[in-house]
């Protein structure tokens, strides 16, 4: 009996390490802005983040207008109401440097995702 209780508290303090070693989301912010007299752009132009991180982004919308958001790169592809925040997860599984875009808004300025 005292055998097995030992394996018991043994397995338990190791899944108790093991759950706190686990990654934390990382948590980033973006917006769709407008740059007058230009048109709008993302703000900020760069996100960076590690190779295997959990991405959180709150993308807002700070025009008047509804615009994209997508990575293709991650397969993702959104529309973002004005006033509405939406939150976009993924995880970075792949190293280098893609593009977000406006897919409803060609014209629009990019910005960049650096995964490193």
């Amino acid at each position: 009996m005292r055998k097995i209780s030992g394996v018991l508290v043994a397995a338990l303090l190791a899944a108790l390490v093991l759950a706190g070693c686990a990654k934390s989301p990382v948590h980033r912010k973006i917006a769709q802005v407008l740059v007058p007299p230009g048109p709008a752009s993302f703000d900020p132009a760069t996100i960076n983040v590690k190779k295997g991180d959990k991405v959180q982004l709150t993308v807002t919308d700070k025009t008047d207008k509804p615009h994209g958001f997508s990575i293709d790169a991650y397969s993702i592809k959104q529309t973002v109401e004005p006033g509405k925040p939406i939150l976009v997860k993924f995880t970075a599984r792949r190293a280098g440097t893609f593009e977000i875009y406006c897919q409803l808004h060609p014209a629009h300025k990019k910005a960049s995702l650096v995964v490193t």
